[in-house]
């Protein structure tokens, strides 16, 4: 009988402590009168959100972002002493578990500000500000209006926030215009906090800071500015197991399609991961994985749960069946990969995430954090006193 303790044919590793390295180091960046705060919505891009959220709050991070009630939800009853904010879900219907909670709502419609008006109670909130991303967030007139209103100045937001549309392309126009139109929101308002630059928005210069950034695809190793060299350590690993090595004829075809023929006496080898785990279809003939310190190359279609790997030039010392071959590491990265398959490296991440067995790797112990500590309920100069 099949054990479940077993170990799984695919390997999904999460290495905690470079996610931990990856926000000291942006926070190092950023400075330390800029608050760095987490983006683990979805999931953590796949990748775990309470082991993360752990991770980080052990590194520092004081405030999360997730992607909507039910995240918030789970992620509040980890017991995670920190922030949290919820980029969209309903205030006005919901509002009694934002507050039973602790949590935090973004307003990002004129509805929305409505409900935080009628509370009738203090309610700590983040405002999204519509600057030329055409995706939620109040327009300029909105905010107009409400500030004609006074309703800022009774409801004032705890955080104002917008979305850089270009961020991961230095040079283009498009940001310095969503930065202007944020500047003059930011100073009609006067919040506590203003975030306009989120992972590639880091990279940019300071004026984009002001003085917090929202940060996820940096923390899980993803590279999107491009920066080189490359200031990110890398997160994830990938393997999967070698179930069949076999000798096939010259011209012979290997996979769906024919796409690829032998183009001599060969050994393939098939290994546990597909595009049910994950990887890209569109990646098929054009990456290569690592097996006892060489490369070989996959080959033919992606199948559902098997690729082909051309191991004729691999000594069979190291690549035998119960061996496991490496996607993803330290030579060949999620950016790479993405890159290979003309894909998103969000998107890859997030689905590989979803589809694999995964392992997290042990976190460094908490230590004093350089960049703040956990805000404390009780302090009524924190933007997140009533929120925490």
């Amino acid at each position: 009988m099949l054990s479940l303790a077993e170990p799984a044919d695919v390997v999904f590793e999460i290495d905690l402590k470079a996610i931990q390295a990856n926000f000291r180091t942006i926070s190092a960046l950023v400075g330390p009168h800029v608050k760095v705060a987490a983006v683990v919505k979805s999931d953590a891009y796949g990748l775990g959100m309470v082991e993360i959220a752990r991770a980080l709050a052990n590194a520092g991070c004081d405030l999360f972002f997730v992607a909507n009630l039910h995240e918030a939800l789970l992620l509040r009853s980890s017991r995670i002493n920190a922030a949290i904010a919820v980029f969209c879900d309903e205030f006005a219907r919901f509002g009694q578990f934002y507050r039973s909670e602790n949590l935090i709502p973004l307003v990002n419609n004129g509805s929305e500000m409505d409900a935080i008006r009628a509370t009738g109670e203090p309610q700590t909130y983040f405002l999204n500000v519509e600057t030329g991303f055409s995706r939620l967030g109040l327009t300029f007139d909105d905010v107009r209006r409400f500030y004609l209103s006074g309703v800022f100045g009774q409801h004032p937001p705890a955080v104002m926030l917008s979305h850089l549309a270009c961020s991961d392309c230095a040079a283009d126009a498009t940001n310095v215009l969503q930065k202007n139109r944020f500047r003059a929101i930011y100073d009609l308002l006067k919040p506590t906090l203003g975030s306009l630059a989120a992972s590639a928005g880091v990279w940019l210069d300071k004026s984009y800071h002001f003085n917090m950034v929202r940060v996820g695809s940096a923390l899980y190793g993803l590279n999107n500015a491009g920066i080189q060299p490359n200031p990110l350590q890398p997160v994830v690993r990938l393997r999967a197991k070698v179930l069949d090595i076999r000798t096939v004829a010259r011209r012979e075809a290997v996979g769906y399609g024919a796409t690829f023929r032998t183009a001599r006496n060969s050994r393939i080898a098939t290994a546990a991961i597909g595009y049910k785990h994950g990887l890209p279809w569109s990646c098929a003939n054009k990456i290569s994985v690592r097996l006892g310190g060489y490369t070989a190359p996959v080959i033919g279609r992606i199948s559902m749960e098997y690729i082909a790997i051309d191991v004729t030039d691999i000594p069979e010392t190291v690549c035998g069946i119960g061996a496991f071959a490496e996607i993803l590491g330290e030579d060949f990265a999620v950016d790479e990969l993405a890159a290979a398959a003309g894909a998103n490296p969000q998107e890859v991440l997030t689905r590989l995430g979803a589809g694999c067995t995964r392992q997290h790797l042990n976190a460094s112990s908490p230590s004093a954090p350089s960049v703040g500590k956990a805000p404390d309920a009780g302090d009524s100069h924190s933007p997140f006193a009533l929120a925490v």
